[in-house]
C-alpha cells in the first residue's frame, strides 16, 4: 500500500513537472513570436537563460518549439549534452541561426548561448565570416568508450553565395566548455566542409555518417558541379587517437 501511495505522489510530481515545462516553453515561444520587438527580445534572453540553467530541460520534449520555431533538438547517447539550434532570419542568400549547448558537469548543469564552433575553438564569429557564425546543429555523435568521451557534432549552414556547406567537428567536455579536438580529422578540424548545391531534395542525415561498429565516418562527396553524389563518400578509419582518410577512396556505405 505504501509503495503504491509513494508511486502515485512520483508520478504527479512528474507530471506537474512536465506540465510547468510545458506552460513555461509555451509562454516564451508565444512572446518570442510577438510582433512587439522589445519583447521579442526580451523572451528570447529568458528562453536563453532557462534552457541554461534549469536541468529539467535536458529531458523536456520541446514540442512546441519544434513545431512554432523549427527546433532541432539532439542529445548525446550517453544524455550528458544536448544542443539546441532555429532559424531566427533569412536574407536574400544566407540563414540565420540561434545555437544553445547544454552539458552535465558532475550534478551541474552547464550552459552556452552562441555559435557551437565559437565555443569549441575559441574564434570569434564575424558577419563578414559566414562559416564562424551559429549554424544549424543536426546530429551527436558519440564515440563508444571514449574516455573521455568525444562528441562529434554535425553542422550545416549557407554561405553569401547561396551554396550549403555541412560538416562535423569532435569535441570532449572540460566542464566548463566542450573544447575541440584539433587535428582529429586526418589533420584537420573537420571532416566533410565542401561546398554543393542544395535542391530541397537531399535527405542531410545521409551527408555524414558514423559507422559506430565498423568505426569508419563517412563524408559526402560532390561532383564538378557542385551536385552531391548519392552513395558515395570520403571515408575515414577512426585510430587510437584520431580519424584517417583513406585516400583516393570512395564507398557507397550499405556495401
Amino acid at each position: 500500500m505504501k509503495k503504491t501511495a509513494l508511486l502515485l505522489v512520483l508520478v504527479a510530481l512528474t507530471l506537474a513537472s512536465c506540465s510547468k515545462q510545458e506552460r513555461t516553453e509555451r509562454k516564451l515561444v508565444d512572446a518570442m513570436l510577438s510582433d512587439d520587438y522589445e519583447a521579442s527580445f526580451a523572451a528570447m534572453d529568458e528562453f536563453f537563460n532557462w534552457i541554461k540553467t534549469d536541468k529539467s530541460t535536458m529531458t523536456h520534449d520541446f514540442n512546441y518549439s519544434r513545431e512554432k520555431l523549427g527546433m532541432k533538438v539532439n542529445t548525446s547517447s550517453d544524455g550528458q549534452v544536448r544542443t539546441y539550434s532555429w532559424v531566427t532570419g533569412k536574407s536574400d542568400s544566407i540563414s540565420t541561426y540561434a545555437n544553445i549547448v547544454q552539458w552535465l558537469y558532475g550534478d551541474n548543469l552547464i550552459g552556452f548561448t552562441g555559435p557551437l564552433d565559437a565555443m569549441l575553438t575559441g574564434r570569434k564569429p564575424t558577419i563578414k565570416r559566414t562559416w564562424s557564425l551559429a549554424h544549424s546543429i543536426d546530429t551527436i555523435y558519440d564515440i563508444e568508450g571514449a574516455n573521455p568521451p568525444i562528441y562529434m557534432f554535425v553542422e550545416s549552414y549557407t554561405n553569401e553565395k547561396g551554396k550549403t556547406f555541412t560538416y562535423i567537428s569532435a569535441g570532449i567536455n572540460q566542464g566548463l566548455k566542450i573544447a575541440i579536438l584539433p587535428f582529429f580529422f586526418n589533420g584537420i578540424e573537420t571532416a566533410g566542409n565542401r561546398e554543393y548545391i542544395d535542391d530541397g531534395k537531399l535527405n542531410h542525415r545521409d551527408l555524414i555518417k558514423w559507422d559506430a561498429k565498423a568505426k569508419k565516418l563517412y563524408a559526402y562527396v560532390t561532383d564538378e558541379n557542385l551536385h552531391v553524389i548519392p552513395g558515395k563518400y570520403e571515408v575515414y578509419n577512426l585510430t587510437a587517437t584520431r580519424f584517417v582518410k583513406e585516400e583516393n577512396k570512395e564507398e557507397n556505405q550499405e556495401q
